[in-house]
């Protein structure tokens, strides 16, 4: 499947109840510095959960890669807290277009003190915008078995969530678009 090119996203922003503003935007490459606090940022267990190992750390050029993606291959969306001049990223979501059929798969991390804020919402409400603006008819991602928190956030989203051909250890959820 061709992918159309990227969609055109404007970053939006707004208020928490508590006066913080948070901005929902696009990755861009000068991210470097804030995506690698981020990452180092997170419990052990919300690394765990994303990448598989508590211990996860991202080398430069791996840094690099994530935050110059490839449109036509994928969205990676940030949502980060600004204050004066200073951002600071509190939440990270992508979708991978796949390279046949009009499916993607999509992950998300929201940093321990945002989570249950409704941040982890906007930015998989952006995604399912940007997947269907491209002509995807499906989301899916993979989730570990024990993570229980994602698991019950992804079926208040709509998904259905099932065992993976690997078994129940790892969990498939799945969204029509």
């Amino acid at each position: 499947m061709n992918h159309p090119p990227a969609t055109v996203f404007s970053p939006v922003a707004w208020h928490m109840p508590d006066g913080r503003m948070l901005t929902l935007r696009h990755i861009r490459v000068d991210d470097t510095t804030i995506l690698t606090s981020f990452v180092r940022g997170l419990s052990f267990g919300t690394r765990y959960f994303r990448y598989g190992h508590g211990d996860h750390a991202f080398s430069a050029d791996e840094i690099l890669r994530i935050c110059t993606p490839d449109p036509r291959e994928c969205v990676h969306l940030r949502v980060v807290e600004t204050s004066g001049a200073a951002e600071t990223i509190v939440a990270s979501a992508r979708i991978i277009f796949e390279a046949a059929g009009a499916a993607c798969e999509v992950a998300i991390t929201v940093a321990d003190d945002w989570q249950l804020r409704g941040v982890g919402k906007r930015l998989i409400n952006a995604l399912f915008e940007q997947a269907k603006a491209r002509g995807h008819i499906e989301m899916h991602g993979r989730i570990l078995g024990t993570n229980r928190r994602m698991i019950e956030f992804m079926r208040r989203c709509g998904f259905t969530i099932g065992n993976s051909a690997e078994g129940p250890s790892l969990k498939v959820a799945r969204i029509s678009l």
